[in-house]
């Protein structure tokens, strides 16, 4: 009996270890966290200029995990204008999970944009339809949007 309880009494430290703004179900692009002081109230945007139209889309599930794996991952919209975005981590002045007025952006530019394309090799060479992840080197990723770490400024 007591080997059932000990995995049932870690839950709640688990969870709590973890910023969530529910629960990510696709987790479309995933990567490291670092240099990030456990006491913020952090979350996740994608922002981007597209079309003449800034964009800061701070609504979808994510998930940052600083103490047991130091990573994160976040669902991408799927109403947004084509083209190309970052990821940022900000502080929620306000704790209303979105990215807005008020709310300081706390990673470095990574260099890797996501470009959300409406046809193959749209912005980039090698980019497919839908999500991709284009390293500073050119590189294209357009299934598994991994490595996309983020570290503190």
């Amino acid at each position: 009996m007591n080997k059932f309880l000990i995995p049932l009494a870690l839950v709640p430290l688990t969870l709590s270890a973890c910023t969530l703004a529910g629960n990510p179900t696709k987790k479309d692009v995933t990567g490291q966290i670092r240099g990030f002081a456990a006491n913020q109230n952090l979350g996740l945007a994608l922002v981007g200029f597209n079309d003449g139209k800034y964009t800061a889309d701070g609504s979808e599930s994510q998930l940052i995990d600083k103490f047991l794996t130091g990573g994160f991952a976040l669902d991408l919209p799927s109403n947004v204008p084509y083209g190309t975005y970052r990821v940022i981590v900000f502080r929620d002045a306000n704790n209303n999970n979105r990215y807005d007025e008020g709310d300081t952006v706390l990673s470095k530019d990574n260099g890797k944009r996501l470009a959300l394309a409406q046809n193959d090799n749209q912005f980039f060479a090698g980019t497919k339809s839908g999500w991709n992840l284009i390293s500073p080197d050119g590189k294209v990723q357009t299934t598994v949007l991994n490595n996309y770490d983020l570290d503190a400024q």
